[in-house]
């Protein structure tokens, strides 16, 4: 076991995984173009299983910026009992509140996960290095069901997901909707069809330097109305472009030549995951073509499965998104905090369960094509 601090210090041969956020090429661009490690409160610190041959993408945190598992109350309470909340631990995809996997091995790496090790191996560095505890983000069910039971408390968030009911275009999606919820989403994309406006959907090797000064001026403005920054830098979106092109995809809107706004995807074999999004001129129903039409679209047409297209907002039930549940796995090196957390996150569930309930009676969906419940 060893803890590694760049991810280029890798080898290539331990890394197998087509989820695109633990892609060693996207960590590399983020610790290469100012993005992770410096004065960014994230320091790269991956765990490597060398007898099991996988590795954990773990970060030292001197803040909680940018993980979407907010725990902003747990803090608050630790400075009033005048302890240190920070640095902490996580395992998570940075800046991405994606579920998927978190252990990344090698195409031959064949044993099975041991929860207990893995555990271990975690908590115990907590308590050597003085961190306030560690905080598995996002983490996937297979992993769920081997790490949960080793001392951790599991918390549930809930994320809004499009699954491809094997449609064969957008209106066969729609056709599966009551009248007047199909109504008021062909309403919706004729004002933007009668209104000009073109959408290119581009590539990451079709996504030019322009392009990419132009995402990001709306990329930046998104975070500015909400007075904060964006994590990533332009260069290390660049990077990606030239990297990873094969699992971006950027979806521009334009009038006469113009760019209005933009969103950014990225995409594995199976799944499309709607990532960041800006403009710069607001335009009725232009937020939901480009971040929910155009990507159901995009799904259909190239036979994915799933479509993420990015954490809250209850208005996407009425577009056909259904209603998930996200987990996070939680250890606190002091006891008492800990139990407290445990406590907490229990009461937390039976409210979300009772919340995912009512989400999923508010989908558009006729009686004969309603999804079945999660």
């Amino acid at each position: 076991m060893q803890w590694i601090n760049r991810i280029k210090q890798v080898e290539n041969d331990l890394w197998d995984t087509d989820f695109p956020f633990l892609q060693k090429s996207f960590l590399n661009t983020l610790e290469e173009h100012d993005s992770l490690n410096g004065d960014s409160g994230w320091q790269s610190h991956y765990l490597h299983l060398e007898q099991q041959n996988l590795l954990l993408p773990s970060f030292i945190k001197q803040h909680s910026y940018g993980e979407y598992v907010f725990d902003w109350g747990w803090a608050e309470a630790y400075q009033n009992h005048g302890l240190n909340y920070y640095p902490k631990m996580i395992v998570a995809a940075p800046f991405t509140p994606v579920p998927g996997p978190r252990i990344i091995g090698s195409e031959h790496s064949s044993a099975p996960i041991n929860g207990l090790e893995i555990s271990k191996h975690l908590q115990e560095h907590c308590h050597q290095e003085n961190l306030s505890g560690v905080h598995y983000l996002f983490i996937n069910d297979q992993e769920r069901k081997v790490l949960t039971e080793h001392n951790w408390h599991e918390r549930k968030s809930v994320q809004f997901l499009w699954n491809n009911h094997q449609y064969q275009n957008f209106e066969h999606f729609l056709s599966t909707f009551k009248s007047r919820k199909r109504k008021a989403i062909l309403k919706e994309r004729r004002l933007i069809q009668d209104s000009g406006i073109q959408i290119l959907k581009l590539s990451g090797e079709e996504i030019t330097d322009q392009h990419w000064q132009f995402f990001y001026g709306c990329y930046q403005s998104t975070y500015a109305k909400r007075r904060m920054s964006g994590y990533i830098s332009l260069n290390a979106f660049k990077a990606m472009g030239l990297a990873m092109p094969e699992q971006l995809l950027l979806i521009v809107a334009q009038h006469k030549n113009q760019p209005l706004a933009c969103a950014l995807y990225f995409k594995d074999k199976e799944n499309l995951y709607g990532r960041f999004w800006g403009c710069h001129q607001e335009i009725t129903g232009l937020h939901f073509e480009l971040c929910y039409y155009q990507g159901i679209e995009y799904c259909i047409e190239n036979n994915l499965k799933h479509f993420n297209p990015g954490t809250q907002g209850e208005h996407k039930i009425a577009r056909g998104f259904e209603a998930t549940f996200c987990h996070s796995l939680h250890y606190l090196t002091h006891t008492g905090f800990h139990d407290a957390v445990g406590d907490f996150v229990h009461e937390e569930a039976k409210q979300l369960n009772h919340y995912k309930q009512s989400c999923y009676e508010q989908l558009p969906f006729n009686n004969q094509n309603m999804p079945e419940p999660t």
